[in-house]
């Protein structure tokens, strides 16, 4: 395993105006994305619902993106990438005011926040391909791995601030002002991208047919078994996972801590464990990537098995913090690996199935959630997800495709962009 150069000749990525300013503009996003999930749960409780109603709504964000991830994958492939994601985000941020202010007009209750959250995912499902196609556009080959370790940071950094901001905001305002906020970052990441230039390159043919562009993203998917494998457990974390952090968790700081300051402290942690990791994954060169990436989530296992106690808030935090980072540097690796291995004309494409592959549960686990919860309890929704991290690193490691590619594979997406 060998290192890269001394980190400020990573941090010369920043000096190519594009990926400077799409990095900007995901940070203010994710600053407000944070500040949201702190204050969604929280909005919902005070509304007097509890987690089946914290879960609906979630799942109703996660429903589009099941059910318009592949057709936002093949339209990122055919439309300028940076007008995809400068769309979405006028969407999202639209639907994020009128939230606001349905909580403050005390109108509408779950079912319209469902409505909006409904809207809001299907904006997401065409930003999410987009996004995962452009980065490459933004930056030269050789700095592709500095890159996705910046982009690793956002949510870092996002969180870290989002976190603390958004719980003094719920705490001190409402959770309607955290949400009023979220929705102001969407106009300034949209500035942002509005002046980026990003570099051309080939895309889908227009005139083909809808279904021929998929069956190209499809085949292009499937046959990387080792992908296939990574999507294959990333459902297992949609399904069991992440509701227990986005539903369980607010829930417990609700009932055994100090409520959305305990949270926001848990959130802020996993911010710092992610800067901590896109920092160190910046200087890994492992010989088989997705190898150390999933070996170093074992970590992870062990903020459930904190959230099962459940342990105080700063040792929750440590926790998170740990976690955070072992994330950071797993999905810095996999990132990297899969836009290596698939054509720069494909990315979206191939980005929208592994999408859809990862999300195709999540409503369905946010849905059950709250009958989980009713049925075995808090802890025992955190030992189901500390079991589902380590089934899915030992499905992973135990797939030999995964073990067959290394970094001397052939560099699928390194061919040269025309224009």
């Amino acid at each position: 395993m060998s290192t890269t150069s001394a980190p400020g000749n990573r941090l010369a990525v920043l000096r190519e105006r594009a990926f400077a300013l799409l990095f900007s503009a995901q940070l203010v996003s994710t600053i407000g994305d944070v500040m949201a999930s702190v204050a969604v749960p929280f909005a919902i409780i005070e509304l007097g619902g509890g987690a089946a109603d914290i879960g609906l709504v979630l799942a109703a964000r996660a429903v589009p993106l099941v059910l318009f991830l592949l057709v936002g994958g093949v339209w990122s492939d055919r439309l300028p990438r940076r007008l995809v994601m400068i769309g979405s985000d006028v969407v999202r941020g639209v639907c994020q005011a009128v939230f606001a202010i349905i909580l403050v007009l005390g109108v509408g209750g779950v079912p319209a926040i469902m409505g909006i959250m409904f809207v809001y995912g299907t904006a997401e499902a065409f930003f999410r391909p987009a996004l995962s196609g452009i980065v490459p556009q933004a930056v030269a080959p050789e700095r592709l791995q500095d890159a996705y370790g910046l982009i690793a940071i956002t949510p870092a950094l996002g969180m870290t601030l989002g976190g603390v901001v958004g719980g003094a905001a719920v705490a001190l305002i409402s959770p309607a002002g955290a949400i009023a906020i979220d929705a102001a970052s969407f106009a300034v990441g949209i500035a942002l991208l509005a002046f980026a230039r990003f570099r051309h390159v080939r895309t889908a043919q227009a005139g083909k047919r809808f279904l021929a562009d998929l069956r190209d993203g499809w085949d292009a998917f499937r046959s990387r078994t080792w992908l296939v494998v990574v999507v294959v457990g990333e459902s297992f974390y949609a399904l069991l996972v992440m509701p227990a952090i986005f539903v369980g968790g607010p829930l417990i700081a609700e009932q055994f801590l100090d409520g959305a300051a305990s949270w926001a402290v848990v959130i802020s942690s996993f911010g710092l464990g992610f800067a901590t990791g896109g920092l160190v994954a910046q200087r890994l060169r492992p010989r088989r990537p997705i190898v150390v990436s999933y070996a170093v989530t074992v970590l992870f296992a062990g903020f459930f098995v904190l959230l099962a106690m459940p342990a105080p808030t700063v040792v929750l935090g440590v926790g998170a913090w740990v976690g955070g980072t072992v994330i950071a540097i797993s999905g810095t690796l996999l990132e990297t690996t899969i836009t290596r291995q698939v054509t720069p004309d494909l990315r979206s494409r191939v980005g929208s199935f592994r999408a859809l592959g990862s999300q195709v549960c999540q409503p369905i686990g946010f849905a059950l959630i709250g009958a989980v919860i009713a049925g075995i309890g808090l802890s025992g929704v955190m030992w189901i997800a500390a079991a589902a991290v380590l089934a899915n690193i030992a499905m992973v490691l135990g797939t030999p495709s995964v073990w067959a590619l290394n970094d001397s594979a052939p560099g699928l997406g390194e061919a040269p962009a025309p224009g």
